[in-house]
């Protein structure tokens, strides 16, 4: 086996591998030492098998759960969900003795045979590869070895704990009604194996069913289609029980898989497209998402058909700490995107874009995670330009610069350049600290970059033969590169000149920003923008024409602050308090990426009269990307009531987001 060619994707020998328990620390250790791109190999009699995901203890080189079935009951009571998953499950060769699942603190109650009722020994061991966060791993034992292609249903009865990473449960405080509890789980990248023991890994796709058991009048959700709703009685008639039945018919990674419970309802938005949302929300969410539709007619017209059929989302509590999660059938969408103009709707056009890319087309692990998140970011724009014009198209563009700028250059201050990487080597760092705009604008960009060599209906060409060819399947970054090639040199006269320019190693290992494509967006609107933030910064008032910044749209509002930011140095709180008597934006700005802008400029120069709305402002969002820079700043000028701040507000805050803003402050 060359494992120097760590780049290469098969690699074929005739080396002797042996799976039993007594060896699968060592082994399963081993293999990860030898991971050196974020994967491993396992070795059989035949050949190297596929390569396996090194954030996953699964044996799914021998053994696939091609379908489960969740059987839940949702406690708010003791904050936990209780119940069974069957596995459905397939070996993959001959002679498998054990299945391996991924875990982290379940309370395991009981393993068997399901249709036998034959109980089987099992074990859990430590799997702590990545840093800072707790997995197991449960091995099963199987009574007898299975034969190829031999299918096995288990049965496994188990609990999770109130602190399971995947799951928050809201208290009726932080709701919009203030009237019931919420739960919701996430599960990107891996914190299912929280919420069940399962093959927690991009790589492994499987139908499921999921029975919801949850008390009235609360409604439960899944990312599955809606089957029955039913009710029955518990404790001698005295609690009424509502029971939901999902299933999801196509297969999906583990990581799609979603739970909500609350105070719930539905309305329409257009002919495919609906919103869940608390009843206190639920028409200004309606409104506020009516594009839904649009945004797929677009896509599709490029694309392929949407092959989900509806498409729902859900405005979730302030807590949640993303823009959006594209789970199938229950879009999540931070209620910052509400905001009463449409103005950053398009969040949902990113996640609608993941039906296509992410969820029918998945990336087999997380360094090939731009496959997922570049090819999105690519439709999302592509949604703007068409829909809202080339202004905004340009705009969001810059903007998306401005983020992979500072992301990039964070990487290298703190000796990370490894993550600046389309495909980067995590070491043992966890997918969650890796995931960044890296993914997202440098995948972007390599994709316009590619649109540029072959031209845009060619690349269009090619976006719909590559989904055709690799639709409900998971593949790597060298699955795209040959069906790119493949279809440059069927299609283009000029092929080899056009494959010959592409240098493939230095866009998927080059460290920092790319310097084969232009990063530099701009236009007569955006120049506007950044004279006016200059005029404030050089004179400390405003022009004549200072008016000129109520007509801008929210991305120009974000262009003027950035320019802010780029001229730090150079900002004096007079400045500050000019635009702030002129444009009232500590009162009145609306947008909550640009009020994040803003209070993150305003810590940072000590203007303490915005302390009191930022403030305001952390304590009603718990979107990381609007709350990590306000930490930040105060970790730059005021670490001591930061923390502080941060330790009064915390309970706000989703677990992924408290990990980062944490890791600031330490």
């Amino acid at each position: 086996m060359c494992i120097r060619d760590r780049y290469q994707r098969r690699v074929h020998g005739d080396f002797q591998y042996v799976m039993s328990l007594w060896y699968l620390p060592l082994i399963i250790s081993g293999a990860l030492f030898f991971g050196l791109i974020g994967e491993y190999y396992f070795l059989t009699g035949e050949s190297v098998v596929q390569t396996v995901d090194r954030y996953s203890a699964a044996n799914f080189h021998e053994i696939l759960s091609t379908h489960y079935h969740l059987d839940l009951t949702i406690d708010f009571d003791k904050s936990i969900l209780s119940g069974s998953i069957v596995h459905s499950f397939k070996s993959v060769r001959s002679g498998v003795k054990i299945a391996v699942l991924d875990a982290r603190d379940l309370a395991i109650k009981n393993i068997f045979e399901t249709k036998t009722k034959k109980q089987l020994s099992w074990k859990v061991y430590s799997f702590d590869y990545i840093e800072n966060m707790k997995n197991d791993q449960l091995v099963i034992f199987f009574s007898n070895p299975l034969n190829n292609d031999e299918q096995i249903d288990i049965t496994i009865e188990y609990a999770t704990i109130p602190t399971a990473t995947a799951v928050s449960w809201v208290p009726e405080n932080q709701t919009f009604g203030k009237d019931m509890k919420f739960m919701y789980t996430q599960c990107e990248a891996i914190h299912c194996r929280s919420i069940a023991p399962l093959q927690d890994g991009p790589g492994v796709k499987s139908t499921f069913n999921a029975t919801l058991r949850v008390a009235a009048p609360y409604v439960a959700i899944a990312s599955a289609l809606l089957v029955s709703e039913s009710q029955y009685t518990i404790d001698d008639g005295a609690k009424t029980m509502k029971l939901y039945e999902y299933a999801q018919h196509i297969p999906v990674p583990s990581y799609l898989l979603a739970l909500v419970a609350g105070h719930i309802e539905f309305k329409m938005a257009g002919k495919r497209a609906g919103v869940y949302a608390e009843p206190k929300i639920l028409n200004q969410s309606v409104w506020e998402l009516g594009e839904m539709d649009a945004f797929m007619s677009i896509i599709e017209n490029i694309l392929t058909p949407y092959a989900w059929g509806t498409y729902n989302v859900i405005v979730m509590p302030p807590s949640f700490p993303y823009g959006g999660m594209e789970n199938p059938y229950l879009t999540f969408v931070s209620p910052s995107v509400i905001v009463g103009d449409r103005s950053s709707s398009f969040v949902v056009a990113h996640e609608i874009g993941h039906s296509w890319f992410g969820n029918q087309l998945t990336a087999r692990n997380w360094s090939h995670f731009w496959l997922n998140e570049g090819f999105t970011r690519y439709v999302e724009r592509l949604v703007i330009r068409k829909l809202y014009g080339e202004t905004k198209y340009i705009c969001q563009c810059r903007i998306g610069m401005y983020g992979l700028k500072d992301i990039i250059n964070g990487f290298i201050h703190d000796k990370q350049e490894e993550f600046t990487k389309l495909f980067p080597n995590a070491y043992r760092a966890g997918p969650d600290d890796i995931m960044s705009t890296v993914a997202y604008d440098k995948g972007f960009l390599f994709l316009v970059y590619l649109e540029g060599l072959i031209g845009t209906n060619n690349f269009y060409d090619f976006l719909r033969a590559y989904l055709t060819t690799f639709s409900y399947r998971s593949l790597e970054v060298w699955d795209m590169k040959n069906i790119f090639e493949s279809y440059v040199s069927a299609n283009l006269k000029n092929s080899t000149e056009v494959l010959k320019k592409i240098n493939w190693n230095k866009w998927l290992f080059g460290v920092g920003m790319p310097d084969d494509v232009n990063t530099e967006y701009n236009n007569e609107f955006i120049q506007s923008a950044l004279d006016l933030a200059n005029y404030y910064i050089n004179h400390k008032e405003g022009p004549a024409n200072k008016a000129i910044y109520k007509t801008y749209i929210v991305d120009l509002r974000l262009i003027f602050m950035r320019q802010l930011i780029d001229r730090e140095k150079d900002l004096t709180p007079l400045a500050m308090k000019a635009i702030d008597k002129d444009f009232n934006i500590t009162y009145n700005e609306a947008n909550p990426e640009v009020a994040s802008t803003w209070f993150r400029l305003m810590v940072k120069k000590s203007c303490k009269e915005a302390d009191p709305r930022a403030k305001e402002f952390l304590s009603n969002i718990g979107r990381q990307k609007l709350v990590v820079p306000i930490y930040a700043s105060y970790v730059q000028v005021d670490k001591s009531y930061g923390w502080k701040l941060y330790q009064e507000l915390k309970y706000k805050y989703h677990p992924i987001a408290q990990r980062r803003i944490e890791k600031l402050f330490n």
